[in-house]
């Protein structure tokens, strides 16, 4: 009798203790929706929630196995807040049928790719062999795709003809007009490390934008598309500026290299990362705020593409698609996965959005290994006259 009382007792305990943290699961989640509403540059605590949303989904969904097997009529309590964030979850999954093979007549192909410096042009040696094999396959690539508006992020050359080295680049591609600005100004003309847009339609104006006295994070070009004129926006948003010792870090705590260095300090460690999370949180909702002003007053017809470094459940992404259309959303299917390669966990970062002016298909990711971004395409076909 005394044994079957504490077993009864031992699974009330166990059933109260599961609850409980399915309870804080459940509000970190609800944290992680607040994020896409408050603004970092206010309360930056909330964009940490924001960028575990992936995690705080699938640790949602163990519980509603936990109660499906053992407590059914707890299993709601997940379901219904994974259910209040259904959007979050549609841009990371569509569940449409593939995307029919078919492109309207009319319609321009865009390509957004972050190469990670790949253009860049040194003395030789066998490093920079691989690196320039690595160039090659990228403009095959690039080709390959033929596009017809192409936005690329980390644009670098550094040779004794940098303009000659860019020459060759749009003819290959047969992009014949483009505009380019560097994040930084630079004074030597053998080097470009910019943020750079490739077109087949002539170009009407351009322009660029930045916060205080920071980088260059955005240029826009005016386009001469037949009758029509829009505007293209090409953006790479703060970075968080990871170095050698955070990935070092990173890949001892997470048990990629087999004997911790002696100087492996945790708590340090943790806080260098938390910092400049914080600090690019920060910095991005400065960046968006600007660049949504500037959308606003357009007079042209509006397409965005780039690195935004920031997450679907972001406040960056919701500010950025409040007017805008995600291509993925419209004219992708499955799961995506990331559009970030790199040593840290990777999550979407990179996006093709536009305004209601334009209508979306075939939306692509490219799985190719050539940078630590991966390249997303998209054809868009303008449905109104300005």
């Amino acid at each position: 009798m005394m044994t079957a009382k504490k077993k009864s007792k031992g699974f009330k305990f166990w059933r109260s203790l599961i609850l409980i943290v399915n309870l804080l699961a459940v509000i970190s989640l609800l944290l992680a929706y607040a994020a896409s509403y408050i603004s970092p540059a206010h309360y930056w605590i909330f964009a940490f929630f924001g960028l575990a949303y992936p995690f705080l989904v699938l640790f949602n969904l163990i519980f509603v196995m936990i109660w499906l097997i053992f407590w059914k009529k707890y299993i709601w309590i997940s379901i219904i807040v994974i259910l209040l964030g259904l959007n979050h979850l549609l841009a990371i999954i569509q569940f449409r049928k593939s995307p029919s093979n078919i492109v309207s007549s009319g319609s321009m192909k865009m390509l957004s790719y972050n190469v990670h410096s790949l253009y860049e042009m040194h003395k030789p040696n066998e490093k920079n062999k691989i690196k320039e094999r690595m160039l090659s396959k990228v403009t095959d690539f690039l080709v390959q795709q033929n596009p017809d508006i192409l936005c690329i992020q980390e644009f670098f050359i550094r040779s004794e003809d940098s303009l000659k080295v860019l020459q060759k680049f749009t003819e290959g591609l047969h992009t014949h007009y483009y505009s380019i600005k560097n994040y930084l100004d630079i004074t030597d003309k053998r080097k470009i490390f910019a943020i750079a847009s490739f077109s087949r339609y002539p170009i009407t104006g351009l322009g660029h934008l930045r916060t205080n006295n920071h980088n260059i994070f955005a240029i826009y070009t005016d386009l001469a598309v037949g009758k029509d004129t829009i505007r293209v926006y090409n953006i790479h948003l703060e970075s968080i500026r990871f170095g050698k010792g955070d990935y070092s870090f990173y890949a001892q705590l997470t048990d990629q290299v087999k004997e911790p260095e002696d100087n492996f300090d945790l708590s340090e460690g943790v806080f260098n990362i938390f910092s400049k999370l914080k600090k690019a949180f920060i910095l991005r909702a400065a960046q968006v705020d600007v660049l949504k002003k500037n959308i606003k007053h357009s007079p042209y017809p509006v397409i965005v593409c780039g690195d935004f470094n920031d997450t679907p459940a972001s406040y960056t992404y919701h500010t950025m698609t409040s007017g805008l259309n995600d291509s993925f959303c419209k004219a992708g299917t499955g799961f995506l996965g990331s559009t970030y390669g790199g040593d840290f966990p990777s999550f979407r970062i990179d996006y093709i959005l536009y305004d209601d002016n334009f209508v979306a298909s075939n939306y692509t990711k490219n799985n190719i290994d050539l940078s630590d971004h991966f390249p997303v395409q998209v054809f868009l076909k303008k449905t109104r006259k300005d």
